[in-house]
């Protein structure tokens, strides 16, 4: 009401006061009469009442305003907003603009308020961009390739083989309507830097996330930039993988023997090959916690590829931007 500035609205403690000079219990304060006496022994010409309920998938605000020489309500306004406690706040100001004649932001409306059969999805676009640390346990065959010594095409890293990850996130919640909201996240990752490895990755994800206590679920592909070479294994033959993926590895350029090389080629990842794009798929759960205006989302993911894959904690930190 003091940021409209179309009131001087009389202090809290000034209130209380007022109040137990005149023995007026405000507990029960509900009804015109009471109000009436509040107001006049205020001696103020309109008093300001209102309450929130609670309806299951929605919350009513109702704000009424009494003109105390009339003896009548001014304005009366109604609001059915979706059930989101943590934003009550901005839900009781909205009514209260309403009531004023105040044009609230559309896209705050669009986001909060309740529809039974909405004409059109209710859309807020917000972003959560900011920056990402983790670590990743490597598993399958690409771990036992980076434990591999450098002469079989590892980077001889001990097991178990664990990588930091430092990169950044850019998120996007392009759909925020009800209980969750529809999320989009793009993280730039670099992978192994205390292995002096260099291993840019990207993951693209789409996911969703709870309006009220944050728990979140993601999926997509992830690219990964790696060393990979041609080569084959001692023992494949006719696709029987009957062979050892370190020992019984050899790059294609090795074969001396007679005539044409009678094991299949492949193409795997090898400390002695050329760096090349390899894609892999993520699924990721988590929970975004808050504390005041930053966003601290924590999640653990699991990403696959052909060769094995990475299973990892990761977190950051990020300040919620509506677009």
């Amino acid at each position: 009401m003091t940021k409209t500035e179309q009131f001087n609205v009389i202090d809290k403690l000034d209130m209380i006061e007022i109040l137990e000079e005149n023995e007026i219990d405000v507990s029960d304060c509900y009804g015109k009469k009471c109000l009436l006496r509040v107001g006049k022994s205020a001696g103020v010409d309109k008093v300001i009442t209102g309450s929130i309920e609670n309806l299951g998938k929605k919350i009513v605000v109702t704000v009424k305003i009494l003109d105390v020489d009339s003896e009548s309500y001014d304005k009366v306004a109604i609001e059915e907003f979706i059930n989101l406690d943590a934003e009550i706040q901005s839900m009781v100001k909205i009514v209260v603009n309403k009531a004023l004649g105040i044009e609230n932001n559309k896209e705050i409306l669009s986001t909060l308020v309740y529809f039974n059969q909405p004409p059109e999805t209710p859309t807020t676009y917000i972003k959560n961009n900011g920056p990402r640390m983790g670590l990743s346990y490597v598993i399958g065959n690409t771990g036992k390739i980076l434990s591999a010594a450098e002469i079989n095409g590892g980077w001889g890293h001990k097991n178990p083989v664990v990588m930091s990850q430092l990169g950044y996130q850019f998120e996007g919640s392009y759909l925020s309507a009800g209980d969750f909201q529809a999320l989009v996240e793009g993280m730039i990752f670099i992978n192994g830097i205390e292995k002096e490895m260099f291993s840019p990755s990207f993951a693209l994800l789409n996911g969703f996330r709870s309006s009220k206590n944050g728990w979140e679920f993601g999926f997509g592909p992830t690219f990964r930039l790696t060393k990979m070479a041609k080569g084959y294994y001692i023992g494949d033959t006719l696709g029987g993988n009957d062979y050892d993926v370190v020992e019984d590895w050899r790059l294609a350029s090795d074969w001396n023997g007679p005539g044409q090389n009678p094991y299949p080629s492949k193409d795997r990842t090898d400390a002695r090959g050329t760096t090349r794009l390899k894609t892999g798929w993520v699924w990721a759960v988590g929970r975004t916690f808050h504390s005041g205006y930053l966003n601290i989302p924590v999640n653990l993911f699991y990403s696959s590829g052909k060769d094995g894959g990475y299973i990892g904690l990761s977190m950051g930190f990020n300040i919620a931007k509506k677009d």
